[in-house]
């Protein structure tokens, strides 16, 4: 009878210490950088700061883009200047995302082959 409850508390404490682990897979604090979200104070590798300053920067990179894109037919010369500028750098950044693993491969918009 002890055995029967045993395993099953033992199981449950199991649980709950992987549930206190943070997460610090560089992936995950891309995105999270990327969304603007705060980052978990108990992951301080460097790879977490490296995937997480990408992520924040691309992050604000996107937004600054929209929010010129969705104002375009107002914005000054200085403003399409930076817009132009951003729809260069963003592409070369995820680029670099990519290389290091944080996002998938991109997508390709290829016609379609006819043979």
């Amino acid at each position: 009878m002890v055995r029967f409850i045993l395993v099953p508390a033992t199981a449950i404490l199991l649980l709950s210490a992987c549930a206190g682990q943070p997460d610090c897979d560089p992936m995950r604090a891309f995105e999270q950088a990327r969304n603007d979200r705060a980052a978990d104070p108990a992951c301080r590798s460097d790879a977490y700061a490296d995937a997480r300053s990408i992520g924040q920067t691309l992050g604000e990179m996107e937004r600054e883009r929209d929010e010129l894109a969705a104002r375009a037919d107002s914005l000054d010369v200085s403003e399409r200047m930076r817009l132009r500028v951003l729809q260069r750098d963003i592409p070369q950044l995820e680029a670099v995302a990519r290389i290091e693993g944080y996002t998938g491969p991109a997508k390709l918009d290829l016609p379609d082959r006819e043979n």
